[in-house]
């Protein structure tokens, strides 16, 4: 495969940098996700559109990282920025997901966190043959179950395309959900009722992920 072009971020020190949107998807997925992050010593960890870096700073938090290490990668140099800023990750790359700048298996752990359906659906094929040339050890990818509209009309972060359970199982992946299949965001007037409805649906939808707001898919390698 030919080498793609990435670019190492250099930290900002900027006191008032104006806020960035960063997502909701922690509050949802984060303890169902720890529970399939295995062992992280002596791992590279690679956290593909790693946003603000809220999964970085829970894993530094939470997991004992000895001799691992710790990548954060993004489109958005806002985003990377404010990471290199409180040094989340121990290495931050701008690149674009389709082309993962890494050798073949080279990443002992994927997470991907609501990244896939903010490609179209063939580009979102292109990404998951890219993680899997890349992982070796196992790839952890989160998405909305069903279509809404997102609060950026920018492109990178409007959503392209929705994925199914089944989807998912053809690339090899165990699928888990969460929730029940509606919408949530935090600009809906009905946004703790449809909350906790995702909570109370959740023992059933984890079974059944076709009835999730919110899936989780695990693959090892």
């Amino acid at each position: 495969m030919p080498c793609v072009k990435s670019e190492k971020i250099k930290m900002k020190s900027t006191k008032d940098e104006k806020f960035v949107w960063g997502g909701l998807h922690p509050f949802f997925y984060h303890p169902f996700i720890f529970h399939l992050i295995p062992d992280l010593k002596n791992k590279t960890v690679l956290d593909v559109g790693c946003g603000r870096g809220i999964y970085g700073y829970l894993i530094r938090a939470t997991r004992p990282l000895a001799k691992g290490r710790l990548i954060g990668l993004d489109t958005n140099p806002d985003y990377l920025s404010f990471c290199s800023r409180f040094k989340v990750y121990d290495k931050l790359i701008k690149s674009d997901v389709r082309h993962l700048p890494f050798k073949d298996k080279s990443i002992d752990i994927l997470l991907c966190t609501e990244v896939i359906e903010h490609l179209p659906k063939k580009e979102g094929k292109k990404f998951l043959n890219e993680i899997n040339r890349v992982c070796r050890g196992r790839a952890i990818i989160t998405t909305p179950n069903v279509f809404f509209k997102t609060v950026d009309a920018k492109f990178e972060d409007a959503h392209h395309s929705v994925w199914s359970a089944d989807e998912f199982r053809q690339y090899g992946y165990k699928v888990h959900g969460i929730g029940v299949r509606m919408p949530i965001g935090s600009y809906d007037k009905t946004f703790m009722l449809k909350q906790a409805l995702s909570f109370l649906a959740t023992p059933i939808s984890f079974i059944i992920p076709e009835l999730s707001g919110y899936i989780i898919c695990f693959k090892d390698y």
